[in-house]
């Protein structure tokens, strides 16, 4: 099976390599802290919290491809303002997402063609940025 990412918008559905791999899925913890801050009377206040949203999914392409087409697709659904997305995960898991402020970073062309010579099919690698909502 491989990575879904479905705009909510127009159910529009991009597939996408399985090799794609959330490397940041276990470096990120809903529970968060303010610093201490310390009272008058010497006492120490630290607040905690869960956080309901923002929990960062980042598809790393190390070991993945895209076709241009695909990557000039997803540039144009990351210039849609608050567009929400569903993403299912290989193994059939499903996050409501949009996409972080940088939606594509490390995008390499893997032929470096010449502009005359490029085609929707020329492989890519781009890592898509990604926060739950």
């Amino acid at each position: 099976m491989s990575w879904q990412l479905k705009r909510n918008d127009n159910q529009t559905t991009l597939s996408l390599h399985s090799q794609y791999w959330w490397s940041d899925e276990y470096g990120w913890s809903s529970l968060k802290q303010s610093d201490p801050v310390y009272t008058l009377s010497g006492a120490m206040d630290i607040q905690q919290g869960t956080m309901l949203a923002a929990r960062p999914i980042t598809l790393d392409s190390t070991h993945a491809r895209l076709h241009r087409a695909d990557v000039q697709l997803l540039q144009g659904w990351a210039s849609v303002p608050e567009m929400t997305m569903t993403l299912t995960h290989p193994d059939g898991r499903t996050f409501n997402v949009m996409f972080a402020a940088t939606a594509l970073t490390d995008i390499v062309d893997i032929k470096g063609y010449r502009p005359a010579d490029q085609s929707p099919d020329d492989p890519f690698t781009a890592n898509i940025n990604l926060l739950t909502v």
